[in-house]
Parts: C-alpha cells; structure tokens; sequence
C-alpha cells in the first residue's frame, strides 16, 4: 500500500486542481475519481471513467492508478486520451511525459514535454521536468537549457539544479558554472552557497567577484566566516572585491585616517568592536598630523577594556621583521587601564608580538612611536589594535581624549 500511495504522489497535485472545472455529471465522477486517487480504489476510478468518458481529469486520474498497479502501457492510453480531451493543458502533457519515460519511451516523453513547455513558456514546472528527462536521455546541453529556464522563473529550484550539475559532473566546479550560466543574483547566490558548502573557496570567490554589488551582504557575510577560520588570505582576496589593492599602496589600509570607513565591516580596514557608549570615535579635521584628518577617540566612562577600541587586521608575511610607525597625542586621559597600541598575532591565540608603553595621560602635541616585531613561521596575518592595559574589573572607567595618525607598516 505505501508503494502504491508514494507512486500516486507525482501525478496528484497535478490533478485535483481540476476537479471542480465540470458540470453536474462531470462534477460527481471527478469526485469519485478524487476519492478513487486518495484511497487508491482502481475500481471506483474506472467508475468514474466510465461515468464521464470525455472527462481529461478521470481519465488521468485513473492512469495514474493503472500506473501504481504496474500497468503502465494502459496508465499511457488514459493520459494519451486525457490530453486528447484538453490539448491546452499542460500539466496533462507533463503526466504524458512523465509516464513515457517511466515506460522508457525518451523521445515520445521529450516530445510530450516541448509540448508541456510551448503551452506553459513562462512557468518553470515544465522548463524543470523536461530539463531533467533530457539530461537523463544524456542530452546535458539541452538539459542544462531547460533547467537555467526554470530556474529563472522559480529561483527555489536553483540549488537542486545545481546540485544536478556538481553530481553530473563528478564535482567539478567549472562545469557547474558552465551548466549554469549564472547571470541573476539569485543564480550567483545559489551557485555560491554550494560551492561554499562543498569547501570550494576559489569556485565560491569567483561568484562573489562576478557577482559584484548583487551580492554585498553575503559577500561581507562570508568575509566574516573566512576570518573567523583563520582563512586570511582567501577573506582578504574577497573583501577587495569591494576594496580593490592599490599595487604601490603600503601595508595598511587607510593609515592616515582620511576617509570615512563603515568599522563594522569585516575585513582588512578599520574596526571598531567595542560599541561602549562612553566612546566616541570620530575624523578630527582640526590638527591632523599629516594629510586631511587624524581619528580622534573620546573617552567618557566605563567600557570593556579587553575589546580592542579600534583595530585593523593586515596581511603579513611568516618569518619576517616589520617596523609599525604611527604617531598619537593625547588631553587629559586618565584611567586605571591606559591605552595602548598592540599588535597580536590571531593565528596564534593572539600572542601579543609586540606593543608600545601606555600612552602618557597629556601630550604637548603629536609624538612619534616606533613597534619592530617578526612574525612567527605560522602567521598569514596579524592585528594592529588600539587596546587599553588591563583594569581590576572589566567595565574600567576612562576619560580624556586621544588621537592617532600616520601609520605606516614597513617590512624591515
């Protein structure tokens, strides 16, 4: 019984929409046709049949039951007389189709199913249903053609298209890209997740790149899970899809705070993780040190000492001496935990490489820090962080303002 019921499951969507379009005598045996199909009772379908024989919807309704008991060649009568009776339907041509190919009958269900598709171009159903018969018959290229269609009209259906193509070919990414033929942000997202799901990270790089500003927010999404394992070269390589490298640019990115910059953006630029009230940072136009403006970070009361105030995570080579310059003032800043700047290493449990003194609590103008440090055999990357000295408590209080300016990361 529940092979009988699993089978009758393909066709029964496909028919119960019809049953209330007859009249009176049509109306009834469309009804015994339904509960024929819902039970499954071969008899009451024949009934039914019998009851109305010009009705399309009896007729495949009981070719679906002849179908279940294993007599297909009589189920493809009944659908042959079904779209017989209403050849504008299309959903009876795919049940055509359906059934041919079931029988083994390929270029009889292709047919059927390039009629399905004439009646219906708009719709993805019969686009996805031929797609796949063709690309069983072997017939990929066309297959393929059906399925990007289908695709286009209900995008739900992309991942399992996909899918299609990786098994197809054996996992192989440029032929899934080729299949199909991204050119929608649904499609590049589609493409996208399962390439990322099968850890294909250049595959998944590549859609982000072609997709360009379509697909922002997962590309800063995926950012933040590249970084988050440790991945810093691949989560570089796709946050400048938005941020391109300049080839004489330096080391850091914006190292003289001269642009507005999103800090809650993953990436390679400026961060801010600590969202402490009590903080304050802003682009000071006032007395930069050198270009256009400096950072200015105002301190008013208790924040998270252990979370970096500001930082930047930079692309280093292993086993190599660099010298970090920046220059900082500082008015009135006065705290149990000072600030700082520090450059820990994340692919190590940031092991602190090297830092400066805290920072004194009043400057007569700008001063100029140097921090050398070399980096372990193990290091893709490091952080330069603006951090505070640890407190007794970790809500600590400070007040005062501080400003950074020119930072300049040199390999030495």
């Amino acid at each position: 019984m529940r092979k009988l019921k699993d089978s009758l499951l393909v066709g029964a969507l496909f028919i119960l929409s019809f049953l209330t379009w007859h009249s009176a005598r049509a109306g009834y045996s469309s009804l015994l046709a339904a509960n024929a199909l819902s039970t499954p009772n071969l008899a009451a379908a024949k009934r039914a049949a019998a009851l109305s024989p010009g009705n399309p919807t009896t007729r495949v309704i009981l070719g679906a039951l002849l179908e279940a008991n294993d007599d297909r060649p009589a189920a493809i009568s009944h659908y042959q007389l079904a779209v017989q009776l209403r050849p504008q339907d299309y959903v009876l041509w795919m049940q055509l189709a359906r059934g041919q190919e079931l029988e083994g009958n390929t270029e009889a269900a292709i047919d059927s199913g390039r009629v399905a598709v004439s009646l219906a171009p708009f719709y993805a159903q019969p686009h996805w249903q031929l797609g796949n018969i063709l690309v069983r018959a072997g017939r990929a290229d066309g297959g393929f053609s059906e399925l990007r269609l289908a695709g286009s009209s209900d995008a739900k259906l992309l991942p399992g298209i996909v899918d299609l193509a990786w098994q197809l070919s054996g996992g192989k990414a440029e032929y899934v890209i080729q299949a199909i033929q991204p050119r929608t942000p649904e499609a590049y997202r589609a493409v996208a997740e399962y390439f990322k799901k099968r850890g294909q990270t250049a595959a998944t790089i590549e859609m982000f790149r072609a997709a360009g500003s379509a697909m922002d927010q997962e590309r800063r999404a995926y950012v933040a899970e590249l970084i988050t394992a440790r991945q810093f070269s691949d989560a570089a390589t796709v946050w400048r899809i938005s941020h391109p490298a300049d080839p004489d640019s330096p080391l850091m990115f914006d190292g003289g705070f001269e642009a507005e910059t999103d800090l809650d953006e993953p990436g390679f630029g400026w961060r801010a993780a600590n969202h402490a009230a009590q903080l304050k940072l802003s682009l000071d136009n006032s007395n930069p040190r050198e270009g256009r403006s400096s950072l200015r970070v105002d301190f008013n009361g208790e924040s998270n000492a252990s979370l970096p105030v500001i930082s930047q995570l930079v692309l280093l080579e292993p086993k190599t001496h660099y010298q970090l310059q920046l220059a900082f003032r500082t008015e009135n800043v006065v705290s149990g935990g000072l600030p700082t700047i520090m450059i820990v290493d994340p692919s190590n449990n940031n092991k602190v490489l090297g830092q400066t003194d805290a920072l004194p609590q009043t400057t007569e103008g700008w001063r100029n820090t140097t921090i050398d440090f070399t980096t372990p055999e193990s290091t893709s990357a490091i952080q330069i962080a603006l951090q505070r000295q640890p407190c007794a408590t970790p809500q600590c209080p400070i007040f005062g303002s501080l400003w950074l300016d020119k930072f300049d990361l040199q390999k030495r």
